[in-house]
């Protein structure tokens, strides 16, 4: 297991390119932008999320990740939480992988629940690596929209403009000093809601419309 430390930061489009001219992200190791896809599955009653689980399969490029992260806390835009990862050799869930010493006690074994995808996140992501006071951290631009199909011919969307800096090692502070000078370049605000949640959100709206659908018939 590993925990994910992570300030999750929003920022304006038009923003990103002059935020990537910055000198820390000029100077540092970067990647050429890539597109993510990813499934995030639950049961149709929604227990994962009721568990403060998110559980998703991930495709980036022909690599399929399929990634259990567990209940953690969000302060100020800074996201801590345990976070699992595996390799798969297609974009099929394999609930196999998520042994009971892992998995919340609260819930039934993964393979005895009925988990269907649930909504998507789609986005262009740009990377940088960097050592930055005592600290390596990852910087990483997200560029795209969750999505989530309803079922009967709509999908609800959600716009994704994030600047996330994951702390690699190192002492945590050291995300907030480097979003400080970044801050410098491109207005930032500190964002306490996942992609995850956002797709839930979008979800209970495809399902209270769908009863109220059924209420007017």
């Amino acid at each position: 297991m590993a925990t994910e430390t992570e300030l999750k930061l929003l920022i304006e489009p038009a923003a990103m390119e002059q935020l990537s001219r910055h000198p820390l992200l000029s100077d540092a190791v970067g990647q050429a932008p890539r597109l993510l896809h990813n499934t995030y599955y639950d049961t149709a009653a929604l227990d994962l999320a009721r568990a403060k689980v998110a559980l998703r399969v991930r495709r980036q490029g022909e690599r399929f990740i399929q990634t259990l992260k567990t209940r953690g806390q969000s302060i100020d835009g800074l996201h801590q939480r345990g976070e699992w990862e595996w390799d798969l050799a297609s974009e099929q869930l394999d609930p196999a992988l998520l042994e009971a010493d892992i998995w919340p006690a609260e819930l039934i074994a993964p393979d005895q629940l009925a988990l269907i995808p649930v909504f998507t996140t789609d986005f262009m992501r740009r990377l940088w690596w960097l050592t930055f006071e005592g600290a390596e951290i990852e910087v990483a631009l997200d560029l795209g929209e969750v999505v989530c199909d309803c079922g009967d011919g709509r999908h609800l969307t959600d716009p994704i403009s994030e600047l996330e800096l994951e702390l690699k090692s190192g002492p945590a502070d050291a995300l907030f000093a480097l979003a400080h000078w970044l801050a410098e370049q491109a207005e930032l605000q500190p964002g306490d809601i996942s992609k995850a949640q956002r797709g839930y959100r979008l979800f209970s709206q495809c399902s209270q419309h769908s009863m109220d659908c059924r209420g007017d018939a």
